[in-house]
């Protein structure tokens, strides 16, 4: 699949958006909690679902891992969701960087693939 730099602009907009929830704790009392509209994180989740799904099909462990592990709005949730859009963002650079060098360069070899999905 050809991917574009729509597509890292997306996915960074979408990290970002997951970054937002963590960043955020909403203040009672003396503690921090973290708790998350309920709808904004669905919508977000959707997102990055749809796509996931666009970039590798139902097929893709991306898609098939972040569907199964980011279920809740919770900090851990989130966490790895995150590592999976920045995962996906490697991914998709790397061969945006291996295009631009003319497919098969040995200088536009991106190292480990998937290098912050674990």
């Amino acid at each position: 699949m050809a991917f574009d730099l729509d597509v890292v602009e997306k996915l960074d907009g979408l990290y970002d958006r997951g970054r937002e929830f963590i960043e955020e704790p909403r203040l009672h009392g003396a503690s921090a909690e973290y708790t998350f509209e309920v709808c904004a994180f669905d919508e977000w989740r959707r997102k990055v679902n749809d796509l996931l799904y666009s970039l590798g099909g139902c097929e893709d462990l991306y898609y098939q891992r972040f569907s199964k592990e980011v279920t809740r709005p919770f900090v851990r949730d989130l966490e790895e969701g995150l590592r999976i859009i920045s995962a996906v963002r490697d991914d998709v650079a790397c061969s945006l960087k291996q295009a631009a060098a003319g497919g098969g360069s040995e200088r536009a070899t991106c190292g480990r693939p998937s290098v912050s999905f674990h």
